[in-house]
Parts: structure tokens; C-alpha cells; sequence
């Protein structure tokens, strides 16, 4: 094999690797978009399925970037044939910016939910310190006598 098919080999391949690398981030923003409704739902079990899920995809994701890396050190930076998948490497790009965002929106509806939950539980505490001091009290300010 010369060094001319390596290279058109090298190429083809890299552009599988990217498509599904595209793909995965595709299904990996449109998790994360579900998750962030869940959130807004406060489908907490839900979120931690979906997480999960992101969770495996997100490692099929770095298997792509270091396959991609390598080839796109074989191919060389200024290889003709790379400058074809500037499309899909700016889909990549922006999906992860994507995410991203869509991320830190999901994060702040879920510290939000936290922090009212932290609240409510003071509440609770606070009205169950009063109920039980209410309760050990015997006399509650009040004076009575039978024999009157």
C-alpha cells in the first residue's frame, strides 16, 4: 500500500470517526436538553438516569477524540483532504458549545432546587424544635386550682 492510499484510508477513516463522534454529541446534547426539563420538573430519579446514560456516551466520546487526534497527526495539518471536514468538526464544536450551556442552565435550576429544599428542611427543623419544646412544657402558662 502506498503512501497515497494510506493517506485516503486515513482520511475516510477520520471522517467515520468524526460522523460518529457528531452523532454521539447529537444524542449527548439531546440528553442533555431532557435533563434540564427534568430538572425544571424537579425529576430528580429521572435526572440521574439521564446522567448515566451521558455518563457512558461521554466516554465513547473520548475514545473518538484520542482516535481522531492520532489520525489527524498521521494526516498532517495542511493535508487537502482534512480541509473537507471543517463542516463536521464545526457541528462538533458547536454541540459541545451546546451542551455546554445547556449544562450550567441545568446546574443552576438544580442548586436552585437545592437551596429550597435546604430552606424548607430549616422550616421543618425550626417548627419541630418549637412543637417539642411545646410539648415537654407542663404548665403552658396556665394556673389552675380544684378548689375554688
Amino acid at each position: 500500500m502506498n503512501n497515497s492510499s494510506k493517506i485516503a484510508e486515513a482520511s475516510d477513516s477520520l471522517i467515520d470517526l468524526l460522523t460518529a463522534q457528531c452523532s454521539d454529541l447529537e444524542k449527548l446534547f439531546s440528553l442533555a436538553r431532557e435533563e434540564n426539563k427534568a430538572a425544571e420538573l424537579g425529576l430528580f430519579g429521572l435526572v440521574l438516569n439521564i446522567t448515566s446514560e451521558r455518563s457512558e456516551i461521554s466516554k465513547r466520546l473520548e475514545t473518538f477524540h484520542q482516535q481522531i487526534a492520532e489520525l489527524r497527526g498521521f494526516l498532517g495539518k495542511s493535508d487537502e483532504k482534512t480541509q473537507k471536514y471543517n463542516n463536521v468538526t464545526d457541528r462538533v464544536v458547536e454541540l459541545a458549545n451546546m451542551t455546554l450551556v445547556k449544562d450550567q442552565e441545568t446546574r443552576l435550576l438544580l442548586t436552585t432546587s437545592r437551596d429550597k429544599s435546604n430552606e424548607e428542611l430549616r422550616k421543618i427543623e425550626f417548627g419541630n424544635r418549637g412543637t417539642n419544646v411545646y410539648l415537654r412544657e407542663q404548665k403552658k402558662g396556665l394556673a389552675y386550682v380544684r378548689d375554688f
